[in-house]
């Protein structure tokens, strides 16, 4: 199982250097980030440009052999270029893609990121769905989670990345398709003992520090 320090996790400021040199030394096997692109160039954002952004760059050129990097993609249209720069790392095969991301590019025999992780969004199979799914009926909402698993397992996925409140609705479900799970962002106690009793595949949390405490307990 996966721990991945959300952004921003502990007090840290979220994509800020501060945040990485703080994940990077704690026990969290993987770091996010939110990337987006600002002019020509690859930064660490999650909503409007910021002033004087991190780039991407900077923080890969800050990531141990040991740790992994889940770039969450903001917009759409990323994909190539932040893999082509992990490549120039030599991470590629620690990279994991969340967020924007087209399923059609993890369609088929020839997949132009072999070595990415994906982690789908419910988004990104149907549109909104992620904004609507709590206002549905309770029923509707599981028929609505179950086709997305379902259409899930006609791509090259790691599996499927949702709000842990989605997650218990179809949990079983999903491991029945054969499909890994990850879960964000769990941050309360009783969530996090609960969830690591689950085992995701991945669990992203703001309390990197209690997750990885509770972990070792287990």
């Amino acid at each position: 199982m996966m721990l991945t320090a959300h952004s921003g996790c502990d007090g840290t400021a979220p994509n800020s250097r501060e945040y990485l040199l703080y994940a990077l030394q704690s026990g969290a096997d993987a770091l996010e980030v939110d990337v987006r692109r600002q002019g020509e160039t690859l930064v660490l954002s999650h909503d409007a440009p910021m002033a004087e952004p991190l780039t991407l760059r900077e923080a890969f050129s800050l990531l141990p052999p040991e740790k992994q990097i889940n770039c969450d993609l903001k917009t759409a249209g990323l994909e190539e270029a932040v893999y082509c720069l992990a490549k120039e790392y030599g991470l590629e095969n620690r990279l994991i893609f969340t967020g924007e991301v087209d399923p059609r590019l993890f369609t088929g025999e020839n997949i132009p990121f072999p070595e990415v992780r994906w982690f789908a969004n419910i988004n990104n199979i149907e549109a909104g769905l992620e904004q609507r799914i709590d206002t549905m009926p309770p029923e509707d909402a599981r028929k609505a989670l179950l086709d997305v698993l379902r259409q899930l397992t006609g791509l090259r996925t790691a599996g499927i990345n949702w709000h842990y409140s989605h997650a218990q609705r179809v949990w079983q479900e999903a491991r029945a398709l054969g499909l890994g799970i990850s879960v964000w962002t769990v941050d309360d106690e009783k969530d996090l003992r609960h969830f690591l009793a689950l085992k995701p595949d991945n669990l992203t949390t703001n309390r990197i520090q209690l997750a990885c405490a509770l972990r070792e307990e287990m």
